[in-house]
């Protein structure tokens, strides 16, 4: 089976941060970067909230520096929002679709 060029992921946010709030953010997204597969908002754990996704890279392959380049720029720009309250992420590449 062959891998794809996408990352897929999820960030995650504090408790603080409004559900709408996360909403907006990857309604600008999907916008603005027609790159994005999917864009969804969910539950992450407890009371936190995750921004989940699956990003094409542009290459057919990803390798480490496209992974890498999409990660430095959306975590730049979301700790610049959200400070702080950007608690976590897990995002990977490559990804294999089953379905």
């Amino acid at each position: 089976m062959k891998a794809t060029n996408y990352v897929t992921g999820l960030w995650k946010f504090s408790d603080k941060v409004p559900v709408d709030q996360l909403v907006e953010v990857a309604e600008k997204w999907a916008k603005e970067d027609q790159d994005y597969i999917q864009l969804y908002v969910r539950k992450a754990s407890k009371n936190q909230y995750a921004i989940g996704f699956m990003y094409k890279l542009p290459q057919e392959e990803s390798g480490p520096g496209q992974h890498d380049e999409y990660f430095n720029k959306t975590s730049d720009a979301l700790k610049r929002s959200f400070g702080n309250d950007l608690v976590g992420w897990d995002l990977a590449s490559p990804t294999w679709i089953i379905k």
